[in-house]
């Protein structure tokens, strides 16, 4: 991603979309010098990025797997800061991004015998760019079928992550497009506490981020400040970004932010958060349903837009802003 020069607050923040361009208002790095070179290792079902011989990041798309995802996402040299397939959850993938249910159906969580869901997530790789000074872009169309056969919702997907800087940090900004399908598509999730049959860990459905386990520590922050307590191992904070920071025996080995676009959900937006130690559970989601499920009809459009970064640097409320 070349520089020319020093760049404003809004310029660093924008985020081009498929219709319009979108300003973030929450605050980002200061980006420093791009690296001017690349190690790039890839397959027929992944690509990653290397600095020396660690994978700073991986992006997977084998349609084996039951979603696309990033994993692992670390700082060069340092420990991974994501976890895919754990056993308690075989369908938290890293940085990934799935529906709960449309139209009744669970896209979500996979059966523990055939390791597939109820409805079917499927993809294409419509285009992959390396580039010499590490930056990448992703393009995915991303189908959603009932059981039936019937495709209910269609996704033309855009990530595009950024060349590291000179500390090694990178942002990937994420990018999906919606259509609904001919019936339409009702989006929807677990009932929240409150609401009829509400579950404890209702709402959670989208962009989810599942954090690597002991011996790192973790804390959470947002752009309201620190996020805590948690009841139940649960928080819902509204705010326009969250973070989690890992440490190690004392040392910061890197952080991951996500900030949302306001026009996602408005400008403290959703978030669903568990840490729950003792089950080694440490789990981030951009929780765009929790307020309410999402009605669409056939053919009808939508839009939702991300920017996560990585960096060293534990990320505090100031820099989420």
């Amino acid at each position: 991603m070349a520089r020319s020069g020093p760049r404003s607050l809004r310029d660093r923040m924008r985020i081009p979309s498929l219709r319009t361009t979108l300003v973030f208002s929450a605050a980002l790095l200061a980006w420093a010098p791009s690296i001017a070179w690349a190690e790039w290792q890839s397959d027929a079902t992944s690509i990653a990025w290397l600095d020396g011989t660690r994978v700073v990041w991986k992006f997977s798309f084998d349609p084996k797997a039951g979603k696309p995802f990033f994993h692992p996402l670390s700082v060069a040299g340092g420990p991974a800061l994501t976890m895919a397939r754990p056993d308690d959850h075989p369908w938290h993938y890293g940085l990934w991004f799935s529906w709960k249910y449309i139209n009744g159906v669970n896209y979500w969580e996979e059966s523990r015998e055939t390791g597939r869901p109820e409805g079917a997530t499927t993809w294409k790789v419509a285009a992959l760019e390396e580039r010499s000074d590490g930056s990448a872009t992703i393009r995915l169309d991303v189908s959603y079928t009932h059981p039936s056969g019937r495709v209910d919702m269609v996704e033309n997907r855009v990530l595009k992550v950024s060349a590291p800087t000179t500390d090694r940090a990178y942002s990937i900004d994420w990018h999906s497009h919606f259509r609904a399908g001919s019936e339409g598509a009702l989006l929807d999730r677990t009932p929240m506490p409150g609401e009829p049959d509400g579950k404890v860990n209702g709402g959670y459905a989208g962009l989810g981020l599942r954090l690597a386990p002991e011996p790192l520590a973790v804390s959470f922050v947002s752009s309201a400040g620190l996020i805590a307590p948690f009841v139940d191992d649960r928080a819902r904070p509204a705010a326009a970004a969250v973070a989690a920071n890992l440490i190690d025996g004392g040392k910061e080995v890197g952080g991951i932010a996500i900030f949302s676009d306001p026009a996602n959900s408005g400008a403290d937006a959703p978030w669903y958060l568990v840490n729950a130690p003792q089950n080694h559970m440490r789990f981030v989601c951009a929780a765009v349903l929790a307020p309410k499920p999402i009605k669409l009809a056939p053919d009808a459009e939508m839009q939702l837009n991300y920017r996560i970064v990585v960096r060293r640097a534990a990320w505090t409320a100031t820099d989420l802003h």
